[in-house]
């Protein structure tokens, strides 16, 4: 099954940065992410469509 949504580790992997550079992005809102409770996913659709420089619309 493909994977819906990453972690903040899997995307700080993703990016070559470290996690709390990776959470801080997330923080302030320059990463879209999801909060599920305490946790916060990102979807992969939107991580996809910020990496190649899309808008959110």
């Amino acid at each position: 099954m493909e994977k819906l949504v990453y972690s903040i580790q899997e995307v700080a992997e993703l990016l070559g940065i470290s996690r709390s550079y990776a959470y801080e992005l997330v923080r302030n809102g320059t990463i879209p992410a999801l909060e599920l409770g305490k946790k916060r996913l990102v979807p992969k659709e939107k991580f996809t469509e910020w990496i190649n420089g899309r808008k959110e619309k």
